[in-house]
């Protein structure tokens, strides 16, 4: 998928069946060239570095921290424009298997354009500074919602202070959370685990577990599930 390099984390594959997720590396001017999702929501999140949103001859700047949320039928492609190796990860739900097939990565020359006079429906937020969830614990922010027009999924940026911690109760719909930073302490099924940096959990319906902040530096985590 794209120029650049690109890993499956979450999908069809291993049973998924609502919700994707996509780990990728860009060098320098390397691109995923601008595609559709017929039906998909996307969301993708900088972890490293910067890159550019394109859409037609549009490029907007994104940096660490900020997510990216493109509605189903919206072009977009993503080009890292900076001089430093980028990193991101990608949710899309429903999963997009025309995707996974290769079929969205097309010569330049083949990609759709956006229409003239076409008003993106693209949203850049800062996860930080997303609209505060006040009965979460932590700085717990809502980044895409069905509130700001996401069908499909919906996504938080959590950051657990020391001994902060909570209780994911079990939902309807697949879920997953990443952990960005930290160290955090899982408890499920009678098991603890300790979670580093890029660690996934990943829960189906009805899946619960118990997690604190752990070490000595606060425990930042992002929560995307899909919105059935």
């Amino acid at each position: 998928m794209g120029r650049g390099q690109n890993w499956r984390v979450v999908h069809p594959d291993m049973g998924a069946r609502q919700l994707t997720l996509n780990h990728s590396r860009y060098s320098p001017g390397a691109e995923f060239t601008q595609h559709i999702h017929d039906e998909s929501e996307d969301v993708f999140v900088v972890l490293e570095g910067g890159a550019s949103v394109r859409q037609g001859n549009v490029y907007t700047p994104i940096t660490a921290g900020d997510a990216v949320f493109v509605p189903s039928r919206e072009v977009h492609g993503t080009v890292n424009t900076t001089d430093h190796q980028s990193r991101l990860i990608s949710f899309q739900s429903p999963p997009d298997m025309a995707l996974y097939r290769g079929e969205r990565d097309r010569p330049p020359e083949a990609t759709p354009k956006p229409e003239i006079g076409h008003i993106s429906a693209v949203q850049i937020i800062t996860m930080s500074k997303g609209g505060p969830v006040f009965d979460k614990p932590g700085d717990w922010r809502s980044v895409v919602s069905a509130g700001k027009g996401a069908k499909h999924l919906a996504l938080d940026y959590i950051r657990l202070s020391p001994g902060e911690g909570f209780e994911h109760e079990p939902g309807q719909g697949e879920e997953i959370y990443v952990l960005l930073a930290g160290e955090a302490g899982l408890d499920a099924g009678g098991n603890h685990y300790i979670l580093k940096p890029d660690d996934v959990i990943f829960l189906n319906s009805g899946d619960a577990f118990s997690l604190s902040q752990s070490g000595t530096d606060p425990a930042t985590l992002i929560h995307c599930w899909a919105q059935v």
